[in-house]
């Protein structure tokens, strides 16, 4: 995406910016009332206590790096919309990606502005975040981010931002075992026969280790505190939360 040809991007990112304000006042589900429960507790309560407080029924029950978030439906529905920088950076990221078809110069038909158009207006996302009340499209914004790295060729980013993004919501579990195929065939094997096949031989346990060391680091940075103080009970709750 050529920076002459990009001046559409900053519209249509500040249009549903200011779209989602028109949402700030309107009904909101008991989901915002979970993560005011959230807030609470992260704010309130030692870190030792955070997945042992069942007072209320919205308990903490997200990994610890999407729990580390320091009341009023305004502040809680600005930083729906403000994590969201993220998701934009993320899909203009995706957005360089794409290649373009030449000679085409009708902006309606190049592949870059239809994938903003997308992401960016997405109608499943403007409905469950900024009027049901999630926070997916920041979610999502560390996914395509992560993507992006690895269309760049820059896998370790990529990896490090995908452990990251396991440790905000382990929902994205059930994507890891595509990642991890992706990354073995893209990044660990670093040549092709002449037939485009796999060079068995050419595989290399450095470069596995190196994603091997990114992902322990995140989860240990993550989930370290709670292990190191010895609260089992976090593990089981993390455990269930993921089967379910």
């Amino acid at each position: 995406m050529a920076a002459a040809d990009s001046s559409w991007f900053p519209a249509l990112s500040l249009g549903v910016s200011l779209f989602k304000c028109l949402f700030i006042s309107a009904y909101h589900s008991t989901d915002f009332e979970v993560h005011r429960n959230w807030l609470a507790i992260t704010h309130s309560l030692p870190l030792d206590r955070w997945y042992h407080e069942n007072s209320s029924e919205w308990t903490l029950d997200y990994p610890p790096l999407f729990a580390c978030s320091p009341e009023a439906v305004l502040y809680q529905r600005l930083t729906v919309i403000c994590t969201d920088l993220l998701f934009l950076y993320a899909v203009r990221e995706c957005c360089r990606c794409v290649q373009e078809q030449k000679g085409s110069r009708d902006v309606l038909n190049r592949p870059s502005f239809v994938l903003a158009v997308l992401l960016l207006w997405n109608f499943g996302l403007l409905i469950v975040d900024h009027i049901h009340f999630q926070y997916n499209g920041f979610l999502f914004g560390v996914l395509l981010l992560s993507l992006a790295k690895h269309m760049q060729s820059l896998h370790l980013q990529g990896a490090l931002l995908f452990a990251v993004l396991l440790n905000l919501k382990h929902i994205f579990l059930y994507v890891a075992p595509a990642y991890g195929v992706y990354l073995l065939r893209s990044y660990c094997f670093t040549q092709d026969n002449s037939d485009g096949s796999v060079r068995w031989r050419s595989f290399s346990f450095l470069r596995l280790a190196a994603l091997g060391g990114i992902v322990l680091s995140v989860c240990f940075l993550s989930f370290g505190p709670f292990i190191l103080m010895g609260i089992h009970g976090y593990l089981e709750t993390s455990c269930s939360c993921i089967v379910l």
